[in-house]
């Protein structure tokens, strides 16, 4: 948007010469001022426009020695006549024209000097109305009007020289897209006032009703809640007065002749566009507002052949198009030089309708920007009062009696009214704003604002209602004039910070521990193809299904981890990398959830939704790792792992038998893994053979599944400090007969509690099977350490607590001293 600020001078008086704290407080207030442009002649007001005077051609004689020069005698007020030579075809005695004295800056930068063309001087220059960028026609001389004193400043004429502003304007405020909407902004941003431009509308002159000239149907009210047209008569087509042209050039548009230039003034003043049409030229003496029939044709005023669709919206008469509704006129009812009777328009038109037609035809205009954005209903009324009494004014038409105004059978739009609690400007913002204060800025951006025992009764403009709907926003109409009296400051710091959950500990906890163990993180998907989870024995009620997945392998909620997995195995081992060592903590879900019951994963079922650390190794667990050479992936170092794990967490893992196994793990290197209160926390063991194979990985692949709820209820949130013993430990290793069915895990635990507190660890280190072992059992060896924390042990103290330990394993299971 291109703002004249001579033009907003004219409507809020009491503004600056200088724009520049005009745009600074613009920009503060929410309408950003892009940038300042100086248009014309340069300080125009203040000297630099001395040099242009208003002056009357005395006398003209032919230049002596050029056909198509003359030299002219002119007068400008001072007494004296100036020699001006001048090549303009329509130069003539007795005319009023612009002139330039020598010293004068044209608005281009060429500094005016006497000179000698031909041999004869000139002191001076009569210009035409591109010299001083009124417009492109240089065909000749700009002629004034001859009731002008001579010797009056230009600049009082018309304004040869200005500021323009140039705003950027958000998609919320179509208002300001009008010089007014501007204006209103301008006034509280400086607390000035506006000058009353009431009256804005003229009487009838003529005879007769508007119906005898144009009647209106509106056939798509959805796309037109308003139509408003009027008819004058008597109409003189010529060009614009000077000033309506020089504000029309400085915001950008060029002048065509008056009728237009009157409809475009009044779009740049109000924002609400306007469109006259040649009534001679309406078909049927008709308009009707519809949908644009398939694949109709319409030449436009750019002179282009468009082809509309349904889509579109119209205004036609009784037998074609005449315009694509807010975009642009059709060149078969265009005023020109011969029109003498026009129908004007006024309308509200669907915003995205008229922004799809727009980007469809790829055709933009001023019209269809202001349109796209939402003009409320009651604008046209607005600019309809304003061309009517300039039409009236500059081209000496005749009002025809009545004005056809055709609304939406729902009725327009009406403007928002609420109640504001009193306090709330001061306690969302943070300062004291008296009430006087409150109504005159609201008073000033237009609003009606009345204070009561409680509060605000407020009545929101026209131009601003679906913009300012609630109070809260009322309060940001009153903050943003008065954001330099907000303090600036910084919000109070918290200075514990944020505090992580428990389980947020633990998940970091073990991430940390998975990675110093060796282990690579991975991410992978929660969504896994369709029958996964059935595959998994999970019942199918109990599987979450997608209703619209985006693809086929996507198509249900993972119950477990280790499917996913087994894919990265899969890949690395298809890229030569037969090493994977992953973890994961990630969710499972179930659409159905008996509480207490055991999933197919083997977890206990508590929720819906579960968090897990998963683990998976295939080959060499330490990979390339220097410091790791040759540790074989296997069942026990796999349960090494998830023991290393729990152990960080506090918990004492045990290992035991997994009941009813299920499909997908191989029956003999499967057990559960528990707390020492006898609490489930998942399960350790080699996914079986014909399975991998299934999910494309051809080597053993071990896994482990812990649920992070049940390690969090389980593990010892304080942890116990034991002084480090500065005595040497004393280790000894037994070997045991036992039967097969005694898991290792069980004996671990018996001798840690038959060892007391002599008893440091215990570990197994080796498992026989074969000769001279009988069958059906098999040989574990243990590793005693023992340490006092006081005194060194002595043979016969360690003796004493291993006799104690082969006592209660063979009395627990049955287990002989192997000699």
């Amino acid at each position: 948007m291109k703002v004249p600020y001579s033009w907003l001078r004219e409507i809020v008086p009491g503004l600056p010469a200088d724009p520049t704290e005009v745009a600074r407080r613009l920009s503060d207030s929410g309408t950003y001022v892009e940038a300042i442009h100086q248009v014309g002649v340069a300080d125009a007001s203040n000297g630099g426009g001395a040099a242009f005077k208003v002056g009357v051609v005395r006398e003209l004689e032919q230049h002596p020695d050029a056909d198509k020069l003359k030299v002219a005698k002119v007068d400008i007020g001072d007494g004296e006549l100036h020699q001006i030579v001048c090549g303009a075809p329509n130069v003539a005695a007795g005319e009023t024209v612009a002139v330039v004295l020598p010293g004068g800056t044209m608005p281009d930068g060429m500094r005016i000097k006497e000179a000698k063309l031909r041999g004869v001087e000139s002191r001076g220059m009569m210009m035409s109305e591109r010299e001083l960028q009124l417009s492109t026609d240089h065909s000749g001389l700009m002629l004034l009007d001859k009731d002008l004193e001579i010797g009056t400043p230009l600049n009082d004429v018309f304004p040869i020289g200005d500021h323009v502003l140039e705003l950027e304007i958000t998609g919320n405020r179509p208002d300001c897209l009008g010089m007014l909407g501007v204006a209103l902004e301008a006034g509280a941003a400086m607390d000035v006032d506006l000058i009353d431009m009431s009256p804005f509308d003229v009487d009838p002159t003529a005879t007769g009703d508007v119906s005898d000239h144009v009647t209106v149907e509106v056939e798509a009210t959805d796309l037109c809640p308003r139509y408003m047209a009027r008819a004058f008569v008597d109409v003189t087509v010529g060009q614009s007065p000077l000033w309506l042209k020089a504000w029309l050039a400085r915001a950008g548009m060029r002048s065509i002749n008056n009728i237009v230039d009157i409809t475009n003034y009044v779009m740049l003043l109000t924002g609400q566009p306007l469109h006259a049409f040649d009534a001679d030229k309406l078909r049927g003496s008709k308009i009707v507002v519809r949908r644009a029939r398939e694949d109709e044709p319409v030449t436009t005023l750019d002179d282009v052949e468009r082809t509309l669709g349904p889509d579109t919206l119209v205004i036609a008469d009784a037998e074609q198009t005449a315009v694509i509704a807010g975009i642009m006129g059709a060149a078969d009812v265009e005023v020109t030089a011969t029109t003498t009777r026009i129908v004007l328009e006024a309308a509200t038109f669907d915003g995205h309708s008229i922004q799809r037609s727009s980007r469809e035809l790829g055709l933009r205009s001023e019209s269809s920007s202001r349109f796209e954005k939402g003009l409320d209903p009651y604008s046209p009324s607005v600019a309809m009062g304003f061309a009517s009494r300039m039409l009236v004014e500059i081209c000496g038409a005749s009002l025809v009696p009545g004005t056809i105004d055709v609304q939406s059978p729902d009725g327009l739009d009406q403007a928002p009214t609420f109640e504001m609690d009193a306090e709330l400007p001061s306690r969302i913002l943070g300062i004291d704003i008296d009430d006087a204060d409150i109504q005159q800025t609201l008073a000033r951006l237009g609003f009606g604002a009345i204070r009561g025992a409680r509060g605000w009764a407020i009545t929101v403009p026209h131009a601003r209602m679906y913009d300012v709907t609630r109070p809260i926003d009322v309060v940001e109409e009153l903050g943003r004039f008065r954001l330099e009296q907000i303090p600036s400051e910084l919000p109070p710091i918290r200075t514990g910070g944020a505090v992580l959950t428990r389980l947020q500990r633990l998940r970091r906890l073990l991430e940390d521990t998975s990675a110093g163990l060796g282990l690579n993180e991975v991410v992978t998907y929660g969504l896994v193809g369709p029958g996964t989870g059935e595959a998994l024995g999970n019942p199918e009620e109990t599987v979450v299904r997608l209703a619209n997945p985006m693809t086929v392998d996507h198509a249900e909620m993972r119950t477990a981890l280790f499917p996913g997995h087994l894919e990265v195995a899969r890949r690395n081992h298809a890229a030569g990398t037969s090493d994977v060592a992953i973890f994961e903590i990630g969710r499972t879900y179930y659409a159905a959830d008996p509480v207490g019951s055991t999933g197919a994963d083997g977890l206990p079922r508590y929720s819906a939704e579960r968090d897990v650390l998963a683990l998976l190794v295939t080959g060499s667990l330490g990979g390339a790792r220097w410091d790791l050479p040759g540790l074989t992936a296997d069942y026990p170092a796999v349960a090494g792992l998830v023991a290393s794990l729990l152990a960080a967490t506090g918990i004492d893992a045990r290992f035991g038998a997994l009941p009813n196994p299920p499909a997908w793990v191989h029956p003999g290197q499967v057990a559960d893994v528990r707390a020492a209160n006898g609490a489930v926390l998942g399960w350790v063991g080699a996914i079986h053979p014909r399975f991998a194979a299934q999910a494309g990985v051809d080597a053993d692949v071990f896994a482990a599944h812990l649920d992070l709820h049940a390690i969090d209820a389980a593990r010892t949130l304080q942890p116990r400090f034991t002084a480090y013993s500065e005595f040497p430990p004393v280790m000894e290793d037994i070997a045991i007969v036992l039967d097969d069915a005694v898991a290792g895990g069980e004996v671990v635990t018996v001798a840690r509690e038959a060892g007391g507190a002599l008893l440091e660890s215990v570990s197994v280190f080796d498992r026989y099977v074969g000769d001279p072992i009988p069958a059906g059992r098999h040989s574990l060896a243990l590793r005693l350490t023992f340490r006092a924390p006081d005194r060194t042990l002595t043979d016969e103290e360690t003796a004493a607590v291993r006799g104690t330990i082969v006592d209660a394993l063979a009395q627990r299971f049955g287990a002989e001293l192997r000699g």
